[in-house]
């Protein structure tokens, strides 16, 4: 098979989002594009477009002529999820007096996709990671608050390295789906009580495992 740019830039991506994740690259290390080129066969061109859109999702940083995994630490990810909380709270509340019919479509369709990944033998953590947070980002939208989008927009993105975690293991996978699900129902179906509660719920859900088994992984 010929890999054009395209295709080699999203599997130099996925190589090296399952690096960090794994804990081959570590928070704060600097990656060098001729280092992963030669590391992974391929030229520098899908390296630097990789990065690139490593940045643009919050995991790197650009210093000098590298980039640096953004360097998280233990209570960053903490704190970051004591932020989190409130906002995803108020955001499902919203969403469910506000939202209209056509992201009801919307996140009866990503529900669908992420049940449908999860049941396959292999499912790719990366894409579920992705349908989890176009799922908080469409409730966000249906909140009809722009602040909102913004402000957890921007708290996800520093969170995508636990996010991609979080799929890895297959107990966390079914709940997550299933949790999704119910959110999804709650508001679908404007009950704001209900909505807020599944999302507490979910969200404390997360957060303990995060500190039970993320964490331990992410900072041994």
């Amino acid at each position: 098979m010929v890999f054009t740019s395209e295709k080699l830039s999203e599997r130099v991506y996925r190589e090296l989002i399952s690096g960090i994740v794994s804990g081959r690259f570590r928070l704060g290390e600097a990656l060098r594009e001729d280092a992963l080129a030669r590391m992974l066969n391929v030229s520098r061109t899908p390296v630097r477009e990789a990065l690139a859109r490593l940045e643009r999702d919050g995991l790197v940083i650009k210093r000098g002529k590298s980039y640096v995994i953004t360097p998280l630490t233990r209570n960053d990810v903490l704190q970051l999820y004591e932020v989190r909380k409130p906002l995803e709270l108020m955001s499902a509340e919203l969403a469910a007096q506000r939202i209209t019919e056509d992201l009801v479509v919307e996140l009866r369709d990503l529900v669908t996709r992420m049940r449908e990944e999860i049941a396959k033998p292999e499912p790719d953590p990366v894409f579920l990671a992705d349908l989890n947070g176009r799922i908080h980002n469409t409730i966000a939208r249906a909140s009809g608050n722009k602040y909102l989008v913004e402000f957890l927009s921007e708290v996800r993105l520093k969170l995508m390295v636990v996010r991609v975690t979080l799929f890895t293991t297959y107990g966390r996978r079914i709940d997550e789906a299933v949790e999704h699900a119910a959110i999804v129902d709650a508001v679908i179906n404007r009950d704001p009580r209900l909505a807020r509660e599944r999302m507490e719920n979910h969200i404390n859900n997360v957060i303990e495992y995060v500190r039970s088994k993320v964490l331990p992984l992410l900072f041994p």
